[in-house]
């Protein structure tokens, strides 16, 4: 459904960061974000362009478990759920992962085909990374 997910200056200073100092004071993203935003993402995004409550808040931890490391290829495996109780009355058209800093910083942003969120519709999104 998505078109690509882009890595953002932002999730690239998060990567740099984490890798190359001792004591990290970025944290890692463990939080997403979903919106009804169309522009195209870019690599200077701060932010989704209009992010929606998700339930009582603009964000919400990954599920349980992720993401799930692939060493072997260098993929980090992230899913986020919606539930039918979540977001409803929005046309969802962007998704992104966060981290919890206290300005959190975007680390990827996604634009795709909107979908019409009500309380018969759950959703899953599934982003893969991989280093290549």
């Amino acid at each position: 459904m998505g078109t690509g997910q882009l890595i953002v200056d932002k999730g690239k200073l998060i990567s740099l960061h984490r890798t190359f100092t001792a004591s990290p004071t970025i944290t890692a993203p463990t939080r997403f974000k979903i919106g009804t935003g169309t522009n195209t993402p870019a690599a200077g995004d701060t932010d989704m362009q209009t992010p929606v409550n998700i339930n009582g808040t603009e964000f919400k931890n990954f599920v349980s478990g992720f993401p799930v490391l692939d060493t072997t290829n260098l993929q980090a495996t992230i899913r986020c759920f919606v539930s039918t109780v979540e977001a409803n009355g929005n046309n969802l058209t962007e998704f992104g992962l966060i981290n919890t800093d206290g300005t959190p910083l975007l680390f990827s942003h996604a634009v795709h085909t909107a979908l019409t969120k009500n309380n018969t519709i759950q959703v899953t999104y599934i982003e893969k990374d991989q280093y290549t």
